[in-house]
Order: C-alpha cells, then sequence, then structure tokens
C-alpha cells in the first residue's frame, strides 16, 4: 500500500485522537472534534471499583492509584504471558471477526514484541483472547461496512465491559486495555476501548498490509501519546486548528512553540525562512493569506514531496509567528538543541497549533503506522518512562515518585476518556 493511498484512506478514517492512522491532506470544510468531547461508545472513563488502596483524592474524583495496584484476572488464562503480569491486553472478537488469530498474533508477536520500548517490557504485558460474538446487543456503529463503507467501528464501552466481566473475574475493567476487531472498514480509534477494523471482502495479506502497527499506535494513544498527522486543509482558507491548544499541547509527545519538552531552544519566528509557507505570517489580510498557493476549488498547492504550499486563517494571532496567517502545516525545524531524533515542527493533533518533534510520515508510529517502524525518540521516551514508572517493580521508588504524580494528573484531567493505566492514575 502506497503512502498516498495510506493517507487518503485513513483521512476518512479520523476521529479526533481516536484513530489510528491519518493524514495531513485532504480537503473538506470540517475540523476534527477534539478528543476531550468524544470517547470510543458511551461510557467514558470514569475509574472503578477494583483498587483498595489510596494516596489522595485526585481532580477527578478518584483516589490515586498506588505503586502495585495492579488489575487482576480470574477465571480466564492468558495466551501469552504471565497472569501476574502488570499490564493486562484482552483481545475481544466481535462477531467472528475476520482473520482476528492472524490480526492479534501480528499485534502481539510483530509489534508488542518486536517494537522498542514495548519489546523491552514485553514480561510485563499478558495478553487474552475473549470471543464476545454471541447475539448481544454492543450498540455498533461501522459493523459490515467494508473498506468504502463509511463509519469506523465503535460501539457502547458499557456493554463490551460487560462481555468480558460475563467471562472474566476482573478486579478493575477499566485497568485493562482492550481491543476489539470486527468486521469493520479499516483504521482504529482509541479511548477506553480500542476498536480495530478488518474487512472480510479482502484477503488476510491485504488486511495485514493496511493494519500494519494499527494496535500499537493505538495503545500509544492509551499512554498519553497523541497523533502527529494533520486534519485536512480547509478549503474556505481557515486554519484547521484541531484540539484547542491548552489541551493538546498537554500530550506526552506534542508541545508549544520551541518544543521545551526535548529542545533547549529554538530559533525565531523572524528565522523562520527555509519553506515555500514562510511567507504565510506576512500576509496581514485574510485575502492576501487565502489565496496563497491556492487552486480556484480552494485545493492548496504542493511541491513535488507533496508538501504543502499554502497558508491557513484564524481569527487570533498565532503564539509563534505573531500572525493570524500560518502555514497550514509546517515542515521547517525551529528546535535547537534537541534530543537526539527530534526537532520541533508546526502541526499536531490534526491541527496548526502545536508543534510535534518529526516531521513526516516514515519518522513515526504515532504519525503513519504503515510508513514507519518505529516510534520517534519523544514518543518512545514517554513509552519507556510510563512503562517503567506505571507497570514495572520500579513504580514504587524514588525516581518514579514525581512523574507518577504528574502522569496521575494528566490522565485525569487531560485524556478524559482512559484515567487508568497500570498503578498509575486513579480508581473510582
Amino acid at each position: 500500500m502506497t503512502s498516498l493511498s495510506c493517507r487518503n484512506l485513513l483521512l476518512t478514517l479520523s476521529l479526533c485522537l481516536l484513530t489510528a492512522c491519518g493524514g495531513g491532506g485532504g480537503g473538506g470544510d470540517d475540523s476534527p472534534t477534539p478528543p476531550a468531547s468524544s470517547s470510543s461508545g458511551s461510557s467514558g472513563s470514569s475509574g472503578s471499583s477494583g483498587s483498595t488502596g489510596s494516596s489522595g483524592t485526585s481532580s477527578s474524583g478518584g483516589t490515586d492509584l498506588l505503586p502495585g495496584e495492579y488489575v487482576s484476572v480470574g477465571n480466564c488464562v492468558p495466551f501469552e504471558g504471565s497472569e501476574n503480569a502488570e499490564l493486562k491486553i484482552f483481545f475481544l472478537n466481535l462477531n467472528d471477526a475476520p482473520y482476528f488469530d492472524e490480526l492479534v498474533n501480528d499485534a502481539v508477536y510483530e509489534q508488542f514484541q518486536a517494537i522498542p520500548p514495548f519489546s523491552e517490557y514485553f514480561s510485563h504485558l499478558a495478553f487474552y483472547r475473549l470471543d464476545i460474538g454471541n447475539g448481544e446487543d454492543f450498540s455498533c456503529k461501522g459493523l459490515n461496512k467494508g473498506l468504502n463503507g463509511g463509519d469506523l467501528l465503535q460501539c457502547d464501552d458499557d456493554k463490551i465491559h460487560q462481555a468480558i466481566t460475563a467471562q472474566c473475574d476482573v478486579s478493575d475493567v477499566h485497568g485493562l486495555i482492550k481491543v476489539v476487531f470486527a468486521d469493520s472498514s479499516y483504521g482504529g480509534s482509541a479511548g477506553e476501548v480500542i476498536y480495530v477494523g478488518s474487512d472480510s471482502g479482502k484477503d488476510l495479506a491485504t488486511v495485514l498490509d493496511k493494519q500494519t502497527n494499527t494496535v500499537i499506535h493505538e495503545v500509544g494513544h492509551n499512554f498519553g501519546l497523541a497523533d502527529f498527522y494533520g486534519g485536512g486543509i480547509n478549503k474556505n482558507g481557515d486554519a484547521v486548528e484541531g484540539w484547542p491548544s491548552e489541551r493538546s499541547r498537554e500530550w506526552r509527545n506534542l508541545d508549544g512553540p520551541g518544543c521545551s519538552k526535548w529542545c533547549n531552544s529554538y530559533k525565531p519566528a523572524s528565522e523562520y525562512t527555509q519553506s515555500e509557507t514562510s511567507v504565510c505570517p506576512t500576509f496581514t489580510t485574510r485575502d492576501q493569506c487565502v489565496s496563497h498557493n491556492r487552486l480556484e476549488d480552494g485545493d492548496c498547492t504542493k511541491d513535488e514531496n507533496g508538501v504543502y504550499q499554502c497558508c491557513g486563517w484564524s481569527e487570533t494571532k498565532d503564539d509563534y509567528f505573531d500572525s493570524n496567517c500560518t502555514p497550514v502545516w509546517g515542515t521547517e525545524d525551529i528546535g535547537l538543541d534537541c534530543e537526539a531524533g527530534a526537532g520541533c515542527f508546526y502541526g499536531g493533533a490534526y491541527g496548526n497549533n502545536s508543534w510535534r518533534p518529526v516531521k513526516s510520515w516514515e519518522d513515526s508510529i504515532m504519525y503513519g503506522p504503515d510508513d514507519s517502524t518505529a516510534f520517534d525518540s519523544v514518543s518512545e521516551r514517554e513509552l519507556r518512562q510510563a512503562l517503567t514508572c506505571c507497570a514495572s517493580s520500579e513504580d514504587g521508588t524514588a525516581a518514579c515518585e514525581s512523574f507518577r504524580a504528574e502522569y496521575a494528573d494528566f490522565l485525569a484531567n487531560e485524556q478524559l476518556w482512559k484515567q487508568r493505566l497500570g498503578s498509575c492514575g486513579v480508581s473510582g
């Protein structure tokens, strides 16, 4: 599958943060809904009653989890890993999902066991298979739609939880990582429950190819990682704003201008001169801005490498460019003295109001899962820290104390649909 066809396909599957792959292309005038106002299903992520200890009251109304407070599972046996593993991942077969076993095996052995940092913590993971296709009504949409069928798979999370607890004795169902497979359009959506589509109308090789690294990408969202790609180009010239800045920049792998989370300095806007769109902040009227490098129908022109060359207009001034007119997507690195493998590029979380550490699709699984074979350095660092302090025997060490407190606050206040990860987060 080519990068271009993947991007065109994945744009149609974009559901805010709740999507597996996506792209900075497209053409509609609809901006994605911020993840804070959406979740996969109707249940939200309010925590559960399985944990007994507390170290204080969280702003979400629950109590902070203590080190070692991991979810326990009885009556069900993992097919890979120990029942005492800190993180438990459930693969759920909804209505005899096509190629379910093959997709599960690919996720476990070609993704979690093969891709750092999960591969380094593989012994801390336990994997379960459950068949939940027994005629229950899960209020799903997007079933049996096929590649061009429209809706991405989405069900009622509460009913999915009930199907799990009907078979397994789970201390806190919200503490599991849950991945539902069903006959649906390709792609995935993350939330309290992760949904992944598999098209019965295609052969196994095609399905596996189109869903390359989708599961591990979606699980990355559960760990607080945002998507890097854009939400499309508005033909009317308005900037695609994506998530609000105050929320998008809190995600572990996005930041504000300069990317201080992983860079020590950055070049000023006056030196943003190395790309075709560097002229955008000089336009002072909307007409000037939205007419630059646009076709008559509003499409944005691209260079020979597929890089967008037009501008977008916002009613408020951008806090880096100090202008209402900005590039629709940035490929110019402003980062200075950054950690190895990282830079600072304009755009992320579907819009133009946050900054990402990598430039292109092939640079990270959080940008283009089927274009990349690894996480970028910043995403990998954040995953490793969370695995160490939320899902290993090191979670009670002094080195993890401040991280756990900060991460619990992030889960409670920013990742509103997933408030527990291993021993980090809150119980209800």
